[in-house]
């Protein structure tokens, strides 16, 4: 037998009656009304791509953080329940998009093992923008967060003892002791090496243990440099 690698059509089906269909007769119509249509419209979860609209329009996200955080719904759920807690979405978004997703990568994760609330993530964001914890701390109590043996971040702040300095009097005093440890660094800043500043504000932390508010840092070091 010779194959010759074609295929040819043998007989043509166009209409139902060809594929032998016909209206069983034991099925009722259905009729449903515009009410009931209405209804179930109105009671519809909202949709992803509706979602996504919504940050981009109501909350100005990006359409890269957008799509990540309806790209699952326990990103997007953990969304709503922070920006209720917290006004800051584009704050909110970034920690969902950057450390929380970071610390799920590390563990092979998926989001819905995230062992703290949207809620709890909001009261972090809140302690931030109230000054009481810096960005660098605010990733410590996220850590803990994740242990899952106490998820609220204010009581992690509490018991850690992780309260931002910000008593202008006390950051002066560090702020004196890390100039006169690196006469150098005055120099070089006084010169325009911008990174000499950053250098005192990073020493400054370590010796405040992250504590210390780094604007009033940076605020101080310039006010004492200049009068050296």
């Amino acid at each position: 037998m010779m194959f010759l690698g074609k295929t040819f059509p043998m007989r043509d089906k166009e209409d139902a009656q060809d594929y032998r269909y016909f209206p069983d007769p034991d099925l009722g119509p259905i009729i449903l009304s515009d009410e009931y249509i209405e209804n179930i419209r109105q009671n519809l979860p909202e949709l992803p791509e509706s979602r996504k609209k919504r940050y981009l329009e109501d909350y100005e996200l990006s359409i890269k953080a957008s799509n990540i955080i309806t790209s699952s719904k326990y990103y997007s759920n953990m969304f709503e329940e922070a920006i209720k807690v917290c006004d800051n979405p584009k704050s909110v978004s970034n920690w969902i998009m950057s450390d929380i997703a970071r610390v799920l990568n590390e563990k092979d994760e998926e989001p819905d093992s995230i062992p703290f609330t949207g809620e709890e993530l909001g009261e972090l964001v809140k302690l931030i923008d109230s000054g009481k914890i810096s960005s660098a701390i605010a990733k410590k109590v996220l850590e803990e967060m994740f242990e899952g043996n106490e998820t609220n971040p204010n009581k992690i702040v509490e018991e850690k003892g992780w309260i931002q300095i910000s008593d202008e009097g006390q950051i002066k005093e560090v702020v004196i002791k890390i100039l006169d440890e690196n006469p150098q660094s005055i120099i070089d800043f006084k010169a325009g090496k911008d990174r000499a500043l950053g250098f005192l504000v990073g020493q400054a932390m370590k010796e405040t243990k992250g504590k210390a508010n780094p604007q009033l840092l940076n605020k101080l070091f310039k006010e004492e440099i200049d009068k050296r």
